[in-house]
């Protein structure tokens, strides 16, 4: 039970606040390298623009806000590729992984040749390519078949037995359907075949393993997807709520306050700020932490709690305050 003198740790919410935003990353299909000042649109299926353009950033990050839910389709545009449409869903929380990859024109005059494609990417078979891209679109389109995706995904693997981001995305599904020993299984094999290189899956297998309280465990995959990603929220996310599950609240607090700097709009950030100064009995801090965190999402399922736990770190602020001795009269 919370307590006025000694608030408790709230559960972690590790998605972004429900109906806030649209966010993830633009990718170059063959290289797979992140691709910034992409020009990006969000419009209902209806053809409504949803929420003003917004343009990649340096890491290939890009985010919408003040959406709700719906159904959506997110448009590509940079020079020298194909323009690229992706139809997504948006339920009860807000999707935050969002993955568009875009696939260099056939001519492209005047274009000049970019990186050298990867070896991993050159050796992809087209079948596995197309299969992989069939399942991604069952497994983020408007209406997910997380089965049928994963029989895609299957299939890529047994193309290419090294599709390390095929293994990645089948982890994604399996956990979607419920399978977390398998999801598990598959994210792990991803980060083998890709020496620990790929984001994506270090980050999934880290928040997989907060999720079941394994934070030792997942500091390392967090750490090595922090590194690989410095401008990735979620890595740093994931980091800080491993390092607060081991109670290294110090650490935590640095790279929890760098989550929410990189991304100032998902409210699960600040609930784990929150729980972490309410380890370091930072009652001034905990209020304002949930108070952005209501701002954020006042209305979404843990937001009682979060009200609650506010009003109580307010009263030990407050008993704090009080019982402070007086400084003496000069």
């Amino acid at each position: 039970m919370l307590t006025a003198s000694s608030p408790e740790a709230l559960p972690q919410q590790t998605a972004p606040a429900r109906g806030l935003f649209i966010s993830g990353v633009v990718r170059d299909d063959d290289t797979h390298d992140a691709l910034s000042a992409v020009a990006l649109e969000l419009q209902r299926i209806s053809g409504d623009t949803a929420s003003p353009p917004v343009v990649s950033g340096t890491r290939g990050e890009f985010q919408f806000n003040g959406v709700v839910s719906g159904d959506y389709r997110i448009t590509a545009h940079q020079k020298g590729y194909e323009t690229a449409t992706l139809d997504i869903m948006l339920g009860g929380i807000p999707l935050s992984n969002v993955s568009i990859t875009l696939r260099r024109s056939a001519v492209a005059p005047g274009s000049v040749p970019g990186d050298a494609i990867s070896a991993h990417q050159l050796s992809i078979p087209e079948k596995a390519r197309d299969d992989f891209d069939k399942g991604f679109k069952l497994l983020n389109g408007t209406k997910p078949d997380y089965r049928r995706a994963l029989t895609y995904f299957e299939r890529a693997i047994k193309e290419y037995p090294d599709y390390y981001e095929a293994y990645a995305e089948t982890g994604v599904a399996q956990h979607r359907l419920g399978d977390k020993a398998a999801a598990e299984q598959a994210l792990r094999k991803s980060v083998e075949l890709s020496s620990g290189r790929y984001p994506d899956a270090l980050m999934w297998l880290a928040e997989m393993l907060n999720d079941a309280s394994r934070f030792s465990e997942s500091e390392e995959f967090a750490r090595r997807c922090a590194t690989e990603n410095d401008s990735s929220w979620r890595c740093a996310l994931e980091l800080a709520r491993s390092l607060a599950g081991m109670k290294r609240s110090t650490e935590a607090e640095a790279v929890a306050t760098k989550a929410s700097e990189l991304n100032p709009n998902n409210a699960g950030t600040f609930l784990v700020l929150g729980n972490i100064h309410i380890q370091e009995h930072k009652y001034a801090a905990v209020v304002k932490d949930f108070d952005t965190y209501l701002k954020l999402d006042p209305s979404g399922p843990q937001s009682e709690q979060v009200r609650a736990a506010e009003e109580q770190a307010r009263k030990a602020l407050n008993k704090t305050q009080n019982s402070a001795p007086t400084p003496p009269k000069q």
